[in-house]
């Protein structure tokens, strides 16, 4: 089987994006948005449908990366789809999965569902809009997270992480 990359994925992640919350309205003339969001990890490029004329989209849409390294972040950015010019972009931000990684790497077995294994607080240069948590949940590795986007006035993306293990890949 031939790969793009020479790189073997060391996990899969699954990126569930659940909402949009607050996003700018990219068409002045209507005064309503189309948005989609794209994910970006290394040449992988996934995006979910559109959702036409809402600043507060829903999506619930599961989209899966192959992990190769777990330093570098996911790009997402929000888009407003345009049927006769070039897409406006509606927002940035980085996931980093670092965090999920780490915990991933750690027996859980033993513990109990909603188990908190790590806290990240919104400081620094992270996109983060409130408190992250990495969890164990139905005995998985999730960490849920709202991220603020850059480049734009207002905007907040809701998106929940979970790492699946490839079989015969040791963490």
């Amino acid at each position: 089987m031939a790969s793009a990359s020479k790189e073997e994925a060391i996990g899969k992640l699954n990126v569930r994006v659940l909402r949009g919350n607050n996003l700018i309205i990219a068409d002045p003339l209507t005064h309503t948005s189309d948005p989609y969001v794209v994910l970006q990890y290394g040449a992988q490029k996934l995006k979910t449908s559109v959702q036409k004329k809402n600043p507060n989209p829903v999506w619930n849409e599961v989209l899966q990366l192959s992990v190769t390294n777990p330093t570098k972040p996911v790009h997402l950015e929000v888009f407003d789809e345009d049927k006769f010019t070039a897409d406006d972009s509606m927002g940035v931000a980085e996931i980093n999965i670092t965090d999920i990684y780490d915990a991933a790497k750690l027996n859980m077995s033993h513990a109990t569902n909603g188990t908190r294994i790590k806290t990240i607080y919104p400081v620094g240069v992270n996109y983060l809009g409130g408190e992250s948590h990495v969890q164990w949940k139905d005995g998985k590795v999730v960490q849920d997270m709202i991220l603020k986007l850059k480049n734009v006035e207002s905007g907040l993306i809701v998106v929940q992480l979970e790492w699946v293990h490839v079989p015969g890949v040791k963490l």
